[in-house]
């Protein structure tokens, strides 16, 4: 009646893909497990199987599957489980059926979680969440299985839930409804994907040209793949200033992704400086090429004076780059000396910081003292589950609550008074949950 031992498979957290190749009663499917990488198991999927689960992922989707639309991109919700689907069908694939299932966490993922499993440290955190405080515009760039939609999904959890996220995606990858659970004042937008054919759902394009009419948002795109990107881009402009736009693309680096915007998905020049942040995700492999691990790996602004070429006109400065020998993130001389324009852009818009870089990267060095708190308070404990998005986003209100008062209190953002009544708070919260 369901998908079979594809629900047994996906019942397991650390299975992260399963691939199921045609034809089918010939090839068993293959995993890639979070501990044991790329394993090869020992079922094989009969052809009346597959055709079973075809028939039932097009009526759960309502997107066809034949011969002239011989693509499918859903999403798959089962008990304990959530997975992105992609079929492919003849003629596309001459010898039938062919699957591929991407496996979703069932909670959204945090900084604080990503500093724990070291795919970010906590400075790279500090200015994340620096960034999306300051309504910054930002892609999230990187390779397939680099973790670009969770790292997307956990700087949801970043915004503070007192602002309206509107999400559009092809296939449900983020973690919409369970923010909507924690408190959030969130939208999902559902639209066609690129390469369908003879549906009845709207465009990308035109689902975030709506966006547009639908009063102050934070607008998140769930992947830019098409013609959609000019689209994003008009959001980008109009709304930068305002609200977070952020979105994911597939891209190594952040030239690769102005090449792709510009040259591929044919935005102009001058309107990729509506960008203000690149961050990339990529996997680092070991020398042996047996083990992998996720890594973001820059953060990079984009700079606006430039005409041609970025790359040539130092239209990119790092404020983060991956250094293998520490496997983190290093600070670069432009942060660190104040030499960057879009952290001064977001501190010209707060009377305390105008012309004040000492007091915008004590701000930085604040949230990131705060995020390695609550990992090495989770780890001290023992309860990871305060890394998760519940207690992340307690935690994230209370700052911002605190430096409310703290300001009203004594007309500055005084980080050494913040954090303290902060970490009082952290203790008292957590000690009250132990109690109970």
């Amino acid at each position: 009646m369901g998908f079979g031992l594809i629900e047994v498979l996906l019942q397991d957290e650390k299975i992260q893909d399963i691939t199921i190749n045609s034809p089918m009663g010939k090839m068993p499917m293959f995993i890639v497990h979070e501990e044991f990488g790329d394993c090869k198991t020992n079922i094989i999927p009969t052809v009346t199987e597959a055709d079973s689960w075809a028939s039932k992922l097009r009526m759960i989707s309502g997107r066809p599957l034949d011969e002239a639309n011989p693509i499918l991109d859903t999403e798959l919700i089962l008990p304990g489980a959530r997975s992105r689907v992609a079929v492919i069908t003849s003629p596309l694939d001459p010898t039938g059926l062919a699957y591929a299932f991407r496996r979703h966490r069932d909670k959204p993922w945090t900084l604080p979680l990503f500093i724990h499993n070291r795919m970010l440290n906590p400075l790279g955190a500090g200015i994340l969440s620096f960034l999306v405080d300051g309504s910054r515009t930002m892609l999230i760039a990187g390779t397939r299985s680099a973790g670009k939609t969770s790292l997307l999904g956990a700087l949801l959890t970043e915004i503070m839930r007192k602002y309206r996220v509107i999400t559009i995606e092809d296939t449900l990858e983020l973690p919409g409804e369970s923010l909507r659970k924690l408190g959030y004042n969130i939208q999902q937008m559902k639209v066609a994907a690129a390469m369908a054919k003879g549906t009845a759902e709207v465009s990308a394009e035109e689902g975030i040209r709506t966006t547009l009419r639908m009063g102050d948002s934070c607008l998140i795109v769930g992947e830019v793949r098409s013609t959609e990107c000019k689209s994003l881009y008009e959001a980008m402009r109009v709304g930068a200033l305002a609200n977070v736009v952020a979105g994911t693309i597939h891209g190594d680096s952040p030239y690769g992704v102005f090449d792709r915007v510009v040259n591929d998905l044919g935005v102009p020049r001058t309107s990729f400086k509506a960008t203000d942040i690149i961050v990339v995700a990529n996997p680092i492999r070991s020398a042996d090429g047996l083990h992998k691990w996720r890594r973001v790996t820059q953060i990079t602004e984009v700079r606006k004076h430039w005409e041609q070429d970025p790359l040539l006109e130092n239209g990119f400065s790092d404020l983060m780059k991956y250094d293998s020998k520490s496997d983190e993130l290093q600070a670069s001389a432009d942060m660190i000396n104040g030499d960057s324009e879009i952290l001064k852009s977001i501190a010209g818009s707060v009377k305390e910081w105008a012309g004040n870089w000492d007091a915008v990267w004590d701000n930085i060095l604040l949230r990131t003292k705060i995020k390695e708190t609550i990992v090495n308070f989770a780890v001290k404990q023992k309860d990871l589950a305060l890394l998760e998005a519940p207690f992340v986003i307690q935690c994230n209100d209370e700052f911002h609550r605190i430096s409310d008062n703290v300001k009203e209190e004594m007309g500055a953002l005084d980080s050494k008074r913040i954090f303290f009544e902060w970490n009082e708070w952290l203790k008292r919260i957590v000690k009250k949950k132990k109690i109970k």
